[in-house]
């Protein structure tokens, strides 16, 4: 009879497992496929409250003069393709350097940003401190195209938080909720 009991133990246990597995494997599956087509919708939004920002902050502004490049950020799954177009901009009446925000990625920007899926991404944005060299470095990102021109996107999204007076945004994030 012993050998019955523990061939049901070990048989309950490796069912319990496989179980396991699949649930934790589910999970992942849903937080990446939540994560990528809600932040596909965050980024545009963000991008686009970016873009105005550089419309009527005329000190924002400055850090754009005359800078024309785009931008891709891009999940692999697909689930994620914003693209950012720094250029002049028509108001009435005059052209200022601005930001053009669209909801699908275009061809031939000067640099793109890939992320392994949307839980990457938000990994890498939500950490307080993103840091391209790691994240490039544990497979969470690629890049392509002009490094320097994303180092200079970074700054440009870290300098929000002060011009909107969120002084403690880093500190924020960091601390565990």
């Amino acid at each position: 009879m012993g050998i019955f009991n523990r061939f049901k133990d070990k048989s309950e246990k490796t069912q319990k497992s496989m179980i396991k597995k699949r649930l934790d494997e589910l999970k992942t599956e849903l937080e990446t496929n939540a994560a990528g087509e809600v932040l596909d919708k965050v980024l545009y939004g963000l991008l686009e409250a970016m873009a105005l920002l550089f419309v009527i902050n005329r000190e924002y502004r400055k850090n754009i003069k005359d800078f024309k490049a785009s931008y891709v950020i891009r999940s692999e799954d697909g689930k994620i393709d914003v693209t950012a177009v720094f250029k002049k901009i028509s108001l009435p009446f005059t052209q200022i350097d601005g930001m053009d925000v669209k909801d699908t990625a275009i061809a031939n920007p000067t640099t793109t940003v890939t992320f392994k899926d949307g839980k990457a991404m938000a990994d890498f944005l939500l950490s307080g401190n993103p840091d391209v060299i790691e994240g490039l470095l544990d497979n969470q990102l690629s890049v392509s195209g002009n490094l320097n021109y994303l180092f200079k996107f970074i700054y440009l999204l870290w300098l929000i938080p002060e011009i909107l007076g969120i002084s403690d945004l880093k500190k924020m994030l960091l601390t565990p909720a």
